[in-house]
């Protein structure tokens, strides 16, 4: 451990001498249009020649400069080609495209899609635009990826309201959560995370999959899920969107924001509420809870010659009921009421040129949060406070040229977690103090006829105050063979401190006793992946074709068991959850294929197939598949635009598997014919038209679960909720049947 201290000591110390050294120069940039908006996927090069590049999600490019003048040209989708002059000694540019094309030209010219997979990233990185984003309803964060193939989301738990991701066959919480490259919403916050970000608060979102940076920490075993929000300098000055749906779902966007030459302020506003009293099987339970939340974020992001930051702090209150709608024949009420209060802030700052040396860049990250929980499941209580602190540095530099890049990362975590769950306590306290250091090898090439290869090497050394030292390697690599056919490979380590409770809070509504091992401590697993991503033409039209295969390797996995025998006490069933750590091999293999096709001007098609083998052996020594996983699952989606873009239509189907549930052997027959071993195969479909009338207004209404398919019974001996048989956290399908909504969109500045 000495010697890696030293390592990282020593990467310090050569970063002055390594940047006094003179870099192969670059000519940099972004690119916009004339409303300041970033143009992704943007042709940058110098006249004359096929020196160039394209344009990232940024809207950033980067090309080898000139030291004469010479003409850059811009072509972009839409827009008139740019010619520009460079002058000897320019070195970084703001490319503004400002001429709108007849749209036959547009038509012609060709397209990008939506969600798309970067060619550039050396990291498996897929893309979802926040036009992307409004093919379906997109209130929050969780319901953002019903259109993507690459992440599931779990149906809402009857009882508590909870849905959760699948990342690579796993669930979300071994998938990092960031905004804006800062994580979040870790610990108590989890069951909920994703509904704390209203969907028009997105610009995009980025799912890295497999062992991706561990700038952030460790704790990204199968990938990351990092939301990027909206920003008052490139938002609307007046933003207004109203949602309501026949789920008794009401919800009131408003975004309000002040550009300035170098400060720009933006307020944002959320307010839902969901009431119904839904009951569709006639077990006298609500299909799904009774909803108010308020939601509000500040946001103020500078820009000067000192350097750009920004500064963002945002307040909710969540409150949630269920249950039984009224007493049944026994006078027992079963009743579920949540509550949940959160406050956050953080701000980040950056400067380039540090201390005058053009390719030093100084980045800090810095945010405090403290969330509060006070919920009752029946006959269990539970209640929660969190305070957490992050920070985190990043020095970024060169070594002789920008072929090699090198990135050093301290950061600190800290959580003060006090949790009890009825007389029980789980309070405990966190600290995790860490440094990364990532080095990158480039052999870039803008040449149709040169391939391009990077690696990307790291490692990450932290200290936690509860489990002690680890280190966390990592590597990627990616290899392109043209311009739009690339390789990309990548492996790593990773670790996860489990909040237990938390993040299997649906099995409070229940009558089962909790069980914990006395030696469950962090979990531990190796991530292995490949990926090929190949964008071709099929007359003329755009196409793309990539696949994915990643094996996920449990050094150590926590396994929530809910198939155990009961314990007998005399004429009494103890039905238990018991966590402990897996004792034999614990893995996860997960394939997934996606192609896309632009079939006709304005129609895009794409079909998505995944496969996934999810296991691990439990206590009885059996290797089993982990329950409430589809092996098989599929996507269908067909959008079209008309040619003026008046009208949107997007219809997709999602086919879902059979998924095991688990034993269910120890409870009566009479309580689990509703609960078979394997569900049946099943296929969900939804659709949206969107109505644009001018350049202020959109009008949007679809339906979900089109065709009516419901689990019709999803709680376990629903009449008798003092049971020991009484649980509702069998959740594979569904409880509600068709959902329409409708929706309206509006800025007086225009939405384009």
């Amino acid at each position: 451990m000495k010697n890696i201290i030293s390592l990282f000591l020593g990467i310090f110390i050569c970063l002055g001498p390594i940047v006094g050294q003179e870099p192969d120069a670059k000519l940099t940039g972004i690119v916009t249009n004339e409303k300041e908006e970033l143009l992704i996927g943007a042709s940058v090069y110098w006249k004359d020649t096929k020196e160039g590049a394209v344009t990232d999600v940024e809207g950033k490019f980067s090309i080898p400069i000139r030291d004469v003048k010479a003409t850059v040209i811009v072509n972009y989708v839409g827009y008139t080609p740019a010619e520009i002059e460079v002058l000897p000694g320019e070195n970084n540019l703001w490319l503004e495209l400002t001429g709108v094309q007849a749209l036959q030209e547009v038509t012609v010219a060709g397209k990008s899609f939506d969600n798309r997979i970067s060619t550039l990233d050396v990291r498996n990185v897929e893309s979802i635009s926040s036009n992307e984003l409004k093919k379906a309803p997109c209130c929050n964060l969780s319901e953002s990826f019903q259109t993507n193939g690459a992440i599931d989301v779990t149906y809402p738990n009857p009882l508590t309201g909870v849905k959760e991701i699948q990342l690579l066959g796993l669930r979300g919480t071994y998938s990092q959560f960031l905004v804006e490259n800062r994580p979040t919403m870790t610990g108590v916050s989890t069951p909920f995370a994703f509904e704390y970000i209203p969907g028009t608060w997105l610009s995009g979102l980025s799912l890295a999959k497999g062992a991706s940076t561990a700038k952030s920490g460790s704790n990204g075993i199968t990938g990351q899920v990092n939301a990027d929000l909206v920003k008052p300098s490139t938002d609307k000055p007046l933003f207004v969107n109203a949602f309501t749906s026949t789920e008794g779902r009401a919800e009131l966007n408003v975004h309000l924001n002040k550009k300035g030459n170098k400060v720009s302020n933006g307020l944002y506003l959320h307010g839902s509420t969901v009431e119904n009293l839904w009951d569709m099987n006639g077990d006298n339970f609500r299909d799904s809870p009774n909803r108010q939340q308020l939601n509000a974020m500040y946001r103020m992001i500078f820009d000067g010659p000192k350097g750009c930051g920004q500064f963002n702090i945002q307040a909710l209150t969540d409150k949630r009921q269920s249950g039984q709608i009224k007493p049944n024949e026994a006078g027992e009420l079963f009743s579920i009421d949540q509550n949940n209060d959160r406050v956050e802030a953080w701000g980040k700052y950056g400067k380039e040129e540090l201390f005058g040396h053009r390719f030093l860049e100084l980045g800090n990250i810095i945010g405090a949060s403290w969330h509060r929980v006070n919920a009752v499941y029946g006959h269990n209580s539970y209640q929660a406070e969190q305070r957490s602190f992050y920070a985190q540095s990043l020095i970024q530099s060169i070594i002789g040229n920008t072929n090699h890049k090198i990135v050093v990362a301290p950061s600190l975590q800290y959580d003060d977690i006090q949790e009890t769950v009825n007389e029980g306590d789980l309070s405990r306290k966190e600290t995790v103090a860490g440094l990364m250091a990532e080095y990158t090898f480039s052999n870039p090439s803008f040449r149709m006829d040169i391939p391009d290869f990077v690696l990307v090497l790291s490692n990450r050394i932290d200290w936690n105050s509860r489990f002690g030292w680890q280190m966390t390697p990592r590597m990627s690599a990616k290899y392109n063979f043209t311009e739009e056919s690339i390789i990309r490979v990548s492996a790593g380590r990773g670790f996860r401190s489990p909040n237990l409770v938390a993040e299997n809070i649906s099995l409070l509504a229940s009558n089962r006793s909790f069980q914990f091992d006395s030696n469950i401590g962090q979990e531990e697993a190796w991530n292995y992946g490949v990926n090929y991503t190949q964008n071709f033409h099929i007359a003329e039209r755009e196409a793309s074709f990539s696949v994915d295969l990643y094996r996920t390797d449990f050094v150590k996995q926590v396994i929530v068991d809910l198939e155990q025998a009961p314990i007998i006490n005399g004429t009494d069933s103890i039905f238990l959850v018991a966590f402990y750590n897996s004792p034999g091999p614990s893995f996860s293999t997960s394939f997934l294929a996606n192609f896309q096709y632009n079939l006709l001007p304005g129609l895009d098609v794409k079909l998505v197939y995944k496969w996934n083998d999810v296991r691990a052996k439990f206590a009885d020594g059996e290797l089993k598949f982990q329950p409430l996983v589809a092996k098989h699952r599929g996507l269908v989606s067909v959008d079209y635009k008309t040619p003026a873009e008046k009208w949107l239509f997007n219809t997709y189907v999602q086919i879902v598997g059979p998924q095991r549930l688990p034993d269910n052997s120890y409870v009566p027959h009479q309580y689990i014919h509703d609960f078979p071993p394997m569900t049946p195969t099943f296929a969900l479909w939804n659709a949206q038209v969107t109505r644009k009338i001018g350049t202020k207004w959109e009008l949007y209404a679809g339906c979900e679960n089109i065709n009516g398919f419901n689990q019709h019974h999803a709680i376990m001996a629903s009449g008798e909720p003092s049971s020991p048989y009484f649980n509702g956290f069998q959740v594979w399908a569904p409880m509600m049947r068709q959902m329409g909504y409708l929706g309206v969109r509006f800025s007086p500045n225009g939405l384009k």
